[in-house]
């Protein structure tokens, strides 16, 4: 799946994948549903949300793009938190979300196969996403091209 430029939600790529692509391994026989957030649920006027929410039963991993050439990784990793915090808040809010779960984040900024390793700075970033984020949830953080669904 991708984030096409311009004011367009994400979508499923039918084509040859690209290296900006988040790659979605379906490990069960479930359908993984595509809720476009950014351009869709709520307007292009709204940049608070992150991109999209990949579902599949009780599952659920938002999904925020950061690809570009202005910034470097670490950078756009940090714009990711707060958009992906917003839209687990209104999944909460909603009751979409039940309370204790555990929530996955991905944040797909160009690294492969969480890279870098786990270090400080992401470790900071999951405290950062975890104290946004409303109620009695888990966020786990991937920042990573690939998501599973176990």
């Amino acid at each position: 799946m991708y984030d096409p430029e311009g004011p367009f939600p994400c979508r499923h790529r039918e084509d040859e994948p690209q290296e900006t692509d988040l790659t979605v391994h379906n490990g069960g026989s479930a359908t993984v549903h595509l809720v476009a957030i950014d351009h869709c649920l709520y307007g292009s006027a709204d940049t608070t949300r992150c991109d999209c929410a990949l579902v599949r039963q009780e599952e659920i991993h938002f999904v925020e793009f950061k690809h570009g050439k202005n910034k470097n990784r670490p950078d756009r990793l940090r714009e990711c938190i707060p958009q992906l915090a917003a839209a687990i808040n209104d999944f909460l809010r909603a009751g979409i979300i039940a309370p204790h779960s555990v929530v996955l984040a991905v944040a797909c900024v160009g690294f492969a196969e969480q890279r870098p390793p786990r270090g400080a700075a992401i470790e900071a970033r999951i405290l950062q996403l975890n104290q946004l984020v409303l109620g009695e949830v888990v966020v786990e953080l991937h920042v990573t091209d690939t998501t599973t669904f176990s």
